[in-house]
């Protein structure tokens, strides 16, 4: 488990750098809900691992991802609420220009890159074909 130790040694100061925005756009404030986070980035990751013809295409199935993570979050809850909210067009720009959002958005960027690459890879053993 020494092994262990040493990798989380090298992770938590990059866990602790984007936990304010995964804290503010992805939990209440005190804790991360990361089923729903997780549920949702692997269903896209899912989808877009399928999608993904050849690996030189990562970075742009990436940024993909976090564009549909991103509309997806937006629009969740108007459709749970039945659309009596509305869309605020200025307060959804202005979410761009906060700091803990733009934590949000990296570390759905890196989930979303090491999802897509693990689920490719596994594509790619299961569907030997051309």
């Amino acid at each position: 488990m020494e092994f262990l130790d040493q990798i989380m040694g090298y992770l938590q100061p990059v866990i602790d750098f984007f936990m304010p925005g995964l804290l503010a756009h992805a939990g209440d404030g005190a804790v991360v809900d990361w089923m729903p986070l997780g549920i949702q980035l692997g269903v896209i990751a899912l989808v877009l691992a399928l999608l993904m013809r050849e690996f030189g295409a990562i970075l742009i199935f990436t940024v993909v991802g976090v564009i549909i993570h991103v509309i997806v979050d937006t629009v969740m809850p108007m459709v749970r609420g039945g659309g009596a909210d509305g869309f605020d067009f200025n307060a959804f720009i202005q979410q761009f220009t906060q700091t803990d959002y733009l934590l949000y958005l990296g570390a759905m960027a890196i989930g979303y890159l090491i999802a897509i690459t693990v689920l490719s890879i596994l594509k790619g053993l299961v569907f030997r074909g051309d």
